[in-house]
């Protein structure tokens, strides 16, 4: 018995295409998406940063909504732990390569600075709410 040196093609593989295959235009997905813009001026730099704070603000402040509707406490209660959680966060951030055996590189190191930088500045801005909803 003679083995076969060639496999049987597929049925999909026999049928001759209809029409040429053209490449596709972008997808929906790609059509959508937003392009990154990258501020040209200082204060529209500034500007792009406070909305992300305004942003980042306001996730941790539902978050702390969340956490006051499940602890059944006073409603500053949620924001001083979410605000907590982020200077926690940015604490382990700046001293996370403190005794490592390797060094990181400038660009890391700035990175991770700015990083907990923003993260201290979040923390503050959560906690600062809680405190106003404490006083009022």
């Amino acid at each position: 018995m003679e083995r076969r040196r060639r496999l049987t093609p597929l049925e999909s593989e026999l049928r001759t295409p209809d029409r040429a295959t053209v490449p596709e235009g972008p997808g929906l997905r790609e059509r959508l998406q937003l392009k990154r813009r990258v501020p040209n001026t200082l204060a529209g730099a500034i500007a792009q940063g406070l909305i992300r704070l305004a942003i980042a603000v306001g996730a941790a402040s539902g978050i702390a909504l969340a956490v006051n509707h499940w602890a059944d406490r006073g409603t500053a209660f949620g924001f001083y732990i979410v605000g907590a959680a982020l200077l926690a966060v940015a604490f382990g951030l700046s001293a996370a390569d403190v005794n490592t055996r390797h060094y990181y590189g400038r660009a890391e190191r700035e990175r991770r600075v700015s990083m907990s930088f923003s993260y201290v500045l979040a923390g503050a801005a959560v906690v600062g709410i809680g405190v106003v909803i404490d006083l009022l």
